[in-house]
């Protein structure tokens, strides 16, 4: 018989190619495993990219239609009185805002000058100055839940087209106020400066702010306390 042939040196049997089969079976595993990861990665913060500009533009459109939907308040000021005002309030608009379930206004000192506590202030003067309304007016402390010194009120429930007074006051000059005439000059074309928080449900609050004109008082300075009332509300 003849001897069988020998495998030439370096030559792959059958178990050899098996074995090589396994591996790169196995890596090719690997492989597709690592390519479906990146994949789904990818996919995932694709994804993820998407529901945040989705998120943006709908934010977007929450913001626009909040802006649309701002409040158009329309204020009026007259005197009826040497010492009394009314304040009418006129929710004018936008179409799509049908009422307002809260509007708290607040009357702002007036604008460019500061009256914080100068060094010279004792005590006294300190405590009362948060109760000093810087400006031609306050709301009427007792009247309407208002209370002192009168530089907040709330209006309640207010239908669009619809209108609410408030009874107001000529503001106060502090105590150190030596010359009440000082205090109404000081005053006497000055604007209201108003506040207004709106609130319904279900949507974030909205803030107006405004300038009413002032229908002007004049003080009489023949040693009485006594305002005379301009002679178109007399």
């Amino acid at each position: 018989m003849r001897p069988p042939l020998l495998l030439r040196s370096g030559a792959m049997n059958t178990d050899d190619w098996t074995a090589f089969g396994a591996i790169v079976t196995a890596v090719g595993v690997v492989v597709a495993a690592v390519m479906a990861y990146w994949t789904t990665r990818k996919a995932a913060a694709a994804a993820a990219d998407s529901a945040d500009t989705a998120r943006e533009v709908a934010q977007i459109e929450r913001d626009r239609w909040h802006r649309e939907l701002t409040p158009k308040l329309t204020f009026s000021l007259i005197r009826v009185g040497s010492n009394r005002l009314r304040l009418t309030t006129t929710l004018a608009g936008p179409v799509g805002l049908d009422h307002l379930d809260t509007i708290t206004i607040t009357v702002r000192d007036e604008a460019g000058r500061d009256h914080s506590a100068r060094p010279h202030y004792d005590e006294a003067m300190r405590t009362e100055l948060p109760s000093v309304i810087w400006g031609p007016a306050r709301f009427s402390p007792g009247v309407d839940g208002v209370a002192a010194p009168g530089r907040q009120s709330i209006i309640r429930s207010l239908e669009r087209g619809n209108f609410v007074h408030r009874q107001m006051d000529n503001s106060e000059p502090p105590s150190w106020f030596q010359d009440p005439g000082d205090w109404v000059d000081g005053y006497w074309e000055a604007k209201l400066r108003l506040h207004a928080v709106c609130e319904v449900e279900g949507h974030r609050p909205w803030i107006v702010v405004a300038e009413v004109a002032n229908p002007g008082v004049e003080y009489i300075s023949d040693g009485s306390d006594e305002m005379e009332i301009p002679e178109q509300y007399r």
